[in-house]
């Protein structure tokens, strides 16, 4: 009798312990498994946030009947950058090419001649976005200015169009770019980089003037990562933000327009003296918010 509760009395341990294992296992899995749920959840909110913020371009416009009329050079059949190529230079000295099958080349030269009224020109360009509150584009990469003329050469800009909605002169047809970013020859064989900002915007009926400010020095030849965005604030106000390297500086502009898009590449050199420039730029990508 006593050898038989001794053996009840083992089974009754051995089975409390199977099952105080057993639990314990299923639940430590249980938990690992929340823990991953919860770190994939994070991962697919951060994903998801990612794609609904920001849609990456993958088409472009064509350009324009004045641009394709006095266009003097093609774009190539797989650019190393992205955008569409309006080009409007002398194609003894200019165009787009690609650099070392990494970096994306405009050079261009200047001279009297105007494009349907533009100074010489090649660079890329996006479809518009049109005018709403928390809207924008952003587009990043890398650039290297190899050369300047005397002049001052564009290498980023947005260009707002439309009626101008709210700020100054509103109620007029825009027609001139809000935001430019100028690099031209400084001392010391240095680049000087200055921002330009339409304060009196350019109409079909008034002329208008620009807010000129020193922003960065910059070495020819060296790699300088970029960040610009350009847009509509919470409020519906347009706006603009820069950033080369690791300087950065912010825009509200005092007009307002229907549409902005933005461009990148080489505008305007020097008529007389050295009148040749060639900026390059690599790893573009262009997003904006999603329509």
């Amino acid at each position: 009798m006593q050898n038989l509760l001794q053996i009840i009395a083992k089974s009754r341990l051995i089975l409390y312990l199977a099952l105080f294992f057993s639990c314990s296992t299923h639940s430590e899995n249980e938990t690992d498994k929340e823990k991953t749920m919860v770190e994939e959840q994070k991962l697919e909110n951060s994903n998801s946030t990612t794609i609904q913020d920001c849609d990456e371009v993958s088409d472009f416009p064509n350009l324009g009947p004045s641009a394709s009329q006095s266009q003097t050079c093609d774009d190539i059949a797989n650019p190393n950058n992205k955008g569409t190529l309006d080009c409007r230079t002398d194609n003894a000295f200019g165009g787009y090419q690609n650099l070392d099958n990494i970096w994306g080349s405009y050079k261009i030269t200047g001279s009297e001649i105007r494009y349907e009224g533009t100074r010489t020109r090649v660079e890329r360009f996006f479809k518009t976005i049109l005018h709403d509150t928390n809207k924008k584009t952003i587009l990043t990469g890398t650039l290297k200015i190899i050369d300047l003329s005397d002049g001052n050469t564009c290498i980023i800009q947005s260009h707002a169009g439309g009626d101008i909605i709210k700020g100054e002169e509103a109620g007029r047809a825009n027609r001139s770019a809000q935001f430019l970013l100028y690099a031209k020859k400084s001392s010391n064989n240095k680049i000087q980089l200055e921002t330009h900002v339409t304060i009196n915007p350019y109409t079909t009926d008034t002329g208008g003037s620009r807010d000129v400010k020193n922003f960065k020095t910059l070495n020819y030849n060296q790699e300088y990562t970029f960040i610009y965005e350009t847009g509509y604030d919470a409020t519906g106000t347009a706006f603009s933000k820069i950033k080369i390297g690791d300087t950065e500086t912010y825009f509200t502009h005092n007009h307002t327009t229907e549409r902005v898009y933005t461009r990148y590449g080489a505008y305007g050199t020097g008529d007389s003296g050295d009148v040749t420039a060639h900026v390059a730029f690599k790893d573009v990508n262009l997003c904006r918010t999603q329509e």
